[in-house]
């Protein structure tokens, strides 16, 4: 179009030049206005092109806001929604943990005494735990864990389902703070560890033989892994170091455990290698014997036996004690109140040395580990020779995704005076020590958080009870448990 205007418009300026000096003819008038209108046509057309490139940079202009606008948008919107449905930042830092439990179980051929009529026992169970862990960076964490169960039992969150429908209880099972300094204070990280409160046991072990899974304990304990990297075959070599309190009495010494264990874990090609060599005095124990006496030695004005504070009668005891009979003072002229028996401690003292070894094997068949373990415990301050106790087993198998299972087979010997009994596995025979026998197990997990499991032991007593059996009979005892349980 800008060619033939152009064509047109010089046509015209050589006519008009041809033309000069001339009396302006019709023709020439009209190329003249030609002319004119071609100029104002043209000038038009340019006035048209200069509105739509403005246009068109309004329109860019429009787009590019409207888009920023829609961003801008979208972005409060995410905003807003992220602080309506986040949570706080601290709970960032919380990381809740828990299992429930049913289990089904039954005693059969109990011991008893001659002439009792004794039929086997089955109860229903269930057990909750639920806890919280609150992580504060790499170096500082605090866990809380609540759990079932009777709160004067330290080796037990089991809650039997009995009482006519009442509710069950709901007790404080760990309360701690862990303390990991690291690079804050130039130290390697995982170098030392410290914990302090209520917490579950720190050392490395394979069975609950001494200690029962369940057992809470009490004060300070600390870890120190001493080696940064593997050295050879040598993985790492941990220490422990033990300061339970489980007795406070005032203006008195206290009951504490003081102890510790060494704990080095190795490599032999596939083989894994795990021990713990560990040492445990308990100061005061006595303090723990006394506690199954419902009477002190102590008597009230009118006469009557002082009752025990620390009295616990969910205690289970099967170690040797020490009494003594008590006789009141006659506070009624010509009546004598009747003498009643109060303990006053253990008659043997607790030094233990103990040593516990696993070593796991993987793939060995259908893909899976087989691990084998084996706990010595020994005794120094029995009163006789019943002074050690041993585990011994093997599981193939491990839990850890739908459709696997484990099957385990143990035996254990555990005489009387090896241990403090009311600490000792409780799902032994009736718990305690002076027990011998095997065990087996199998778990099978159906679903990824539920894992099934079936579990029966068959104990005998090392040293028959006076007047527990019938006769010169041990029966043995078996114990049988189903459990239905799922972890979070």
């Amino acid at each position: 179009m800008r060619k033939r205007i152009g064509f047109a418009i010089a046509a015209a300026s050589v006519l008009a030049l041809a033309a000069t000096g001339h009396a302006e003819t019709p023709v020439e008038k009209r190329l003249r206005m030609l002319e004119q209108q071609l100029k104002e046509a043209q000038d038009k057309i340019k006035r048209l092109e200069q509105q739509a490139d403005q246009q068109r940079a309004i329109g860019q202009a429009t787009q590019k806001q409207v888009e920023q606008n829609a961003e801008e948008a979208k972005t409060a919107a995410a905003e807003s929604h992220k602080k309506v449905a986040s949570l706080p930042d601290w709970l960032n830092h919380v990381t809740p943990f828990g299992d429930v439990r049913y289990r089904t179980e039954g005693f059969y051929h109990q011991p008893h005494q001659p002439g009792q009529d004794v039929t086997a026992e089955t109860r229903e169970r269930i057990r909750a735990r639920v806890g919280l862990r609150v992580g504060w960076g790499e170096e500082l964490s605090s866990t809380i864990r609540l759990a079932t169960g009777n709160p004067n039992d330290p080796i037990s969150t089991n809650q039997t389902l009995t009482g006519n429908f009442t509710r069950k209880n709901i007790n404080l099972d760990w309360a701690f703070l862990t303390f990991t300094p690291g690079k804050t204070f130039g130290i390697r990280p995982g170098l030392a560890s410290i914990t302090g409160g209520k917490f579950p046991n720190p050392i490395f072990r394979t069975d609950e033989m001494v200690f029962d899974d369940d057992l809470s304990l009490e004060g300070l304990s600390e870890q120190f892994q001493l080696l940064g990297k593997p050295y050879g075959v040598l993985d790492q070599v941990k220490l422990h170091g033990l300061q339970w309190t489980f007795d406070e009495i005032s203006n008195q010494q206290d009951g504490w455990m003081f102890g510790g264990q060494a704990n080095p874990s190795f490599h032999f090609g596939d083989l894994q290698l795990e021990a713990g060599l560990g040492q445990y005095w308990w100061l005061n124990s006595d303090q723990i014997a006394q506690a199954l006496s419902q009477n002190t030695t102590a008597f009230t004005a009118s006469g009557a036996p002082v009752a025990n504070p620390n009295f616990n009668s969910s205690l289970y005891n099967t170690n040797l004690l020490m009494k003594q009979t008590v006789q009141p003072p006659t506070t009624t002229p010509g009546k004598k109140p009747a003498a009643f028996t109060a303990i006053t401690g253990y008659r043997s003292g607790f030094n233990q040395s103990g040593l516990t070894l696993a070593a796991t094997l993987p793939n060995v068949v259908a893909a899976q580990p087989l691990r084998f373990w084996a706990d010595y415990i020994y005794n120094w301050l029995a009163v006789n020779d019943e002074a050690q106790g041993v585990t011994a087993g093997l599981r193939l198998g491990q839990l850890k995704t739908r459709g696997d299972w484990a099957l385990t087979g143990f035996y254990e010997y555990f005489e009387q005076e090896s241990a403090i009994s009311s600490f000792a596995w409780s799902d032994f025979g009736n718990g305690g020590t002076n027990l011998k026998g095997p065990g087996v197990g199998l778990d099978y997990q159906l679903l990824d958080p539920l894992t099934l499991s079936a579990r029966a032991n068959f104990t005998n007593f090392i040293t028959k009870p006076a007047g527990v059996t019938t006769g010169d009979n041990n029966p043995t005892q078996t114990r049988l448990q189903l459990d239905a349980q799922v972890k979070f």
